[in-house]
Order: C-alpha cells, then structure tokens, then sequence
C-alpha cells in the first residue's frame, strides 16, 4: 500500500475540518510574516546605515540654528573629508497640503557627502551654472506636473528681502535613490541662493552633513565636533547614520521584542489548535492505525505517517501566509516602518511550520507507538 495516497486521504478524511484549520495557519502566518519583516526591515536600515557619515544636529530639538562659517573649523579636524549643511525649504504652487519639502545646500557636496543618492554629472553643471536651480526627484517631479528646464514659482512661508513669499526656481534635472527609487518626494536647492534673499536667519544651517575617512574614529570625530559648538547658543549632537537608525528604533519602543512577543502568543495558540486538530484526527482512525499494523506496518512507519499529514496541514498554508504578506507588503508600507518579507522570513516560517506540525503530532504519536491491535479495532470508527 502506498505511503503518500494514506496520507492524503487521511488528510481530507474531514474535508472542513482540514480547511478551516489551514484558513487559521494562513491568518496566522500572514501575521507571522508581517511581524518579521519590520523586525527584517529595521535589522536592514541599520546595516544599511554608513557609519563614515556625520549628521550634526542641534542638541535640543527646535533649538538655535547654527552658523555655517564654523564648517570651516569642522573641516579643519584631522579625518573630516567633506562638510555641507542644511537648510529646509517648503513652497507649494496651490496649496500648502500639496507642497515640496526641498533641503537647501551645496548640491554637488551634498551627493560626494550623503550616502545613498545619486545624480547625473549633467545636471550637477546645470546647478552650477544656474543659481535659482532645483533638483527633484522624478516621483516629486511627475507629482508637481513639472518638466526638467521649466521656472516654476512656489509659495513659502519663508519671507523674501523684497516682502513677497514667492520663490522661483528652475527645474535642473532629476535625482533619486540609489535603493528605492522612484519614492522620496524630495527636492534640492542651492542653499546661497535662499540665503541670499531671505530674511531671516541669515547664514545659519539647521543641520551638518560630514564625511570621515575613518568610520572607525567616528565616535572621536562626532566628540571633536560638538566641543566646537560646546557652552554656545546653539550645541549640537553629533552622531554617525547608524547609530542615528538604531536611536529612532530605539524610539519607537523596542520593536523586536514586541513583535517576537506577538509572534509567540500566535505560534502557542496555533500550536493548541493544530495540535487538537490532528489529535482529533488520528484517535477518529485508530481502527485503521490498528489494520495497518496488524498489515505488518512497523509502529516507526506508523509515525511517519502521522508527522507527513501533520507537516502537509501545516507547511502549505504556512508558506501560503508568508507568501501573502509578501504580497501585501508594498501596500503597508510608509516612511516610518519598512517591511522586508524576503528569504530569510520564509525560512523562519517553514521552520516554525515544521516545529508546529511536531509539536501537533507528539502526543498522538504516543498512542500510536502503544497501540493495541486488539483494543484498536474494538473501537467504533
């Protein structure tokens, strides 16, 4: 008699039963999936954080802007390789909710400086060459209705020398992500053309972007930095990008353990679940147990048998699951949580599948390996 077709009609021997205990797995994985892939997603962004690279903040947040001649001093301290700053701009053409967030800088310093962007050679010579340029991303271009050479006049709350509200800019080119492209609402401006006509703070940068040669002086450089600015108006904090993605997990509360938390409270109640299940299913078919070893069926071939159809109503659905949260990924997704459903999270899965689908059938398994021939078939089916 053949293995797998006993397995399979031991499986739908309770067509139903089989199917709402598969819908169950499935929910459960898709959860299971979800979880994982933040807890992959934020694993990711640290790894992916370049620990050569500086942002210098003010200490407290919404403090004094800082001025931009001290790049000068930060730029003088042994392993610093590049400085620019920062300064934000917003403007809108209709209305504010439909406005740009454009960072005002050293354009082509701010690519050799800020990791994981990238931009034509041509349009950095057109920024050079233009003083009201702007660069964009294609999705905050096609966003805008806007087109690469056309002037473009935006609203801000940033008050000009002339007493008006209205900046125009030239489409320079395009830029993007290196990694994700095609989703950073984003645009850049040259930084001495805002400061030029503004009104206030004059020649001052909320943030500093500073590239070290040595990422492993980062802690010494980021401590240099901050005495400049130590017993002023306007201290800073100066931390590398990847202690900067560990800080705002840190922030959001302790991510893994939240998650594997959730994920544990699943797996127990699925494992009651599943395990009942297949309980329920092999005491039903102890008559047919006792037949087959009467049949000459060792008690080891016995268990095999239950494990493979404990493993068949777990692993598919499972897979399935973790399949559908992969699916449902780019649906979920913001600017705060990545989820990362790749590889990895499907080889946790099957491996919890399979865990389960042992722990479901460990106590049938012992009745079967006790199993009385005689008292077996005395029972009614």
């Amino acid at each position: 008699m053949k293995f797998l077709p006993l397995v399979w009609a031991g499986l739908w021997r309770r067509p139903a039963r089989t199917i709402f205990t598969g819908l169950c797995i499935v929910i459960a994985f898709l959860l299971l999936g979800l979880l994982q892939g933040i807890n992959a997603g934020f694993d990711r962004a640290i790894a992916d954080a370049y620990r050569d690279f500086l942002i210098t903040d003010t200490r407290v947040r919404g403090g004094t802007q800082f001025p931009v001649a001290a790049m000068a001093t930060i730029r003088a301290i042994p392993g610093v390789t590049k400085v620019t700053m920062r300064a934000y701009f917003t403007g809108w053409q209709r209305e504010p909710n439909d406005g740009l967030a454009a960072l005002a800088t050293e354009i082509p310093v701010w690519f050799d400086v800020r990791p994981g962007f990238a931009i034509e050679e041509k349009y950095l010579d057109t920024v050079r060459a233009t003083r009201s340029a702007m660069v964009m991303t294609p999705f905050a271009l096609k966003a805008m209705g806007l087109k690469i050479g056309q002037t473009v006049t935006l609203k801000s709350t940033i008050q000009k020398s002339d007493g008006s509200y209205n900046w125009e800019f030239t489409i320079a080119g395009t830029f993007d992500t290196v990694n994700e492209p095609s989703r950073a609402m984003l645009g850049l401006i040259r930084y001495d053309y805002l400061d030029e006509y503004r009104v206030k703070d004059k020649g001052t940068a909320e943030r500093f972007f500073v590239r070290i040669a040595d990422p492993n002086k980062a802690i010494a450089t980021a401590a240099a930095i901050d005495k400049i600015f130590e017993n002023s108006p306007h201290e800073t904090r100066t931390r590398s990008s990847e202690a900067r993605a560990e800080s705002q997990a840190k922030q959001m509360g302790d991510v893994a353990f939240f998650t594997n938390a959730v994920m544990a409270a699943v797996l127990f109640t699925l494992a009651f679940l599943t395990g009942n299940t297949v309980r329920q299913s092999l005491t039903d078919r102890l008559p047919e147990f006792a037949v087959l070893k009467a049949m000459g069926y060792a008690s080891s071939r016995l268990l095999a048998l239950a494990f493979t159809e404990s493993l068949l109503l777990c692993l598919p659905p499972a897979l399935a699951g973790i399949a559908l949260a992969a699916l449902a990924r780019p649906l979920l997704r913001n600017d705060y949580v990545v989820i990362l459903v790749s590889g990895p999270v499907f080889v946790l899965g099957a491996s919890c599948a399979a865990l389960l689908a042992l722990l479901s059938v460990a106590m049938p398994s012992w009745t079967l390996a006790r199993l009385s021939i005689a008292a077996a078939l005395g029972k009614r089916t």
